[in-house]
């Protein structure tokens, strides 16, 4: 007698669990956090991406409720969503903010789709979520590259009009104001060079810099009839520091020359420093007797912002501005090594005694 046996049942099956087996390794081990979670709002699943993006482990999320992640201030988003999942509605690309185990806050872009039971009833959600730190690093980025074009554009046309004015209280001819625009601008062009310098790949190491020497090229095109008094320090200015000081003594007489003690026959402009310990401060001080010069107390600008930022970062400083009904006061307070690179002057000073000494 023969027995026939169907085994497609048992194939189907098989090929089945294997197909799932399949999904939820492509689940567990997807860089992506996938959640899954009940319409009460309770955590039913949670894999390693979710574990490596908000730090808590499976066994700690699941059975809590997905408002573990909530920052305070968002709790309200989760009625709102789920809500939308019990019409059958599909979530696409919500950025949003959560926080992480160790109270640190994470952006994310999350895609939230109902879940169905076999009769097609709403059960729960799945939630994709993505960090997009680096994204939102990269507008910001962006926004501040915008917003300093914007700001170099205007500062262009209000320092243009400023030298206009300068050079016609001393030009005796429309020829030798042209001259002397041409020459300012030329100048000018030189000034913004030292604040936005362009990458040399072929450039091996950049000329010594004089602080005093360096301070007086980017005041030249600035300067009107009155001569700024400069009495600063004598000493070398590190290649990393060029840029940062160059942006803030730039900032600095680009409103002078609108506003301040450039702008007229009038104003006053006194640079000096002084040396305390490990710190170089450099004091700015002008004066002006014109009702304009309120203007610059009302708002700090984003040039001005911009250049504390950078003296902050590179050159382990601060500076502070300070006003008076005629005059400004600006400080520089610097760490010395780093804008003179002390350090590496004294390593090259002991390394050529060295060279003499073994000669």
């Amino acid at each position: 007698m023969c027995i026939g046996v169907d085994f497609t049942g048992v194939w189907k099956m098989g090929s089945l669990e294997r197909r799932l087996q399949h999904l939820a390794a492509i689940v567990e081990d997807s860089d992506d956090a996938i959640i899954t979670k009940d319409l009460d709002s309770i955590i039913q699943s949670w894999n390693r991406g979710a574990e490596s993006l908000f730090g808590y482990t499976a066994e700690e999320a699941i059975g809590q409720p997905i408002t573990l992640i909530f920052p305070q201030g968002r709790q309200d988003e989760e009625a709102g969503i789920i809500e939308k999942i019990r019409r059958g509605q599909r979530i696409a690309h919500f950025e949003t903010m959560r926080r992480r185990k160790d109270g640190g806050l994470v952006p994310i872009s999350v895609t939230i789709s109902p879940m169905h039971d076999g009769s097609g009833r709403v059960v729960g959600a799945s939630k994709i979520a993505r960090d997009i730190s680096l994204k939102r690093e990269i507008e910001e980025q962006q926004h501040m590259l915008l917003s300093e074009m914007r700001h170099r554009v205007r500062n262009c046309f209000a320092v243009a009009g400023g030298l206009l004015r300068i050079c016609a209280r001393q030009a005796d001819s429309i020829e030798e104001l042209l001259d002397m625009m041409q020459n300012r601008f030329q100048a000018l062009s030189r000034a913004h060079d030292l604040a936005v310098p362009l990458p040399d790949p072929d450039e091996k190491k950049s000329a010594d810099v004089n602080l005093h020497e360096f301070v007086s090229s980017i005041l030249t095109p600035f300067i009107g009839g009155t001569e700024p008094r400069i009495a600063i320090e004598n000493c070398r200015v590190a290649d990393a520091a060029i840029t940062p000081l160059a942006l803030v003594f730039y900032e600095l007489c680009t409103n002078s020359v609108k506003y301040g003690g450039l702008s007229t026959p009038r104003g006053d402009l006194v640079i000096t420093s002084e040396r305390e310990g490990d710190r170089l401060r450099i004091l700015w001080s002008e004066t002006c007797e014109i009702d304009d010069f309120g203007k610059a107390e009302d708002h700090e600008g984003f040039g001005t912002k911009m250049a504390q930022t950078a003296i902050a970062a590179y050159l382990d400083g601060t500076l502070t501005r300070s006003f008076t009904p005629t005059g400004l006061r600006a400080v520089l307070d610097l760490n010395y090594e780093r804008v003179t690179d002390a350090q590496r002057t004294v390593s090259a000073a002991s390394d050529a005694d060295n060279a003499v000494s073994d000669a």
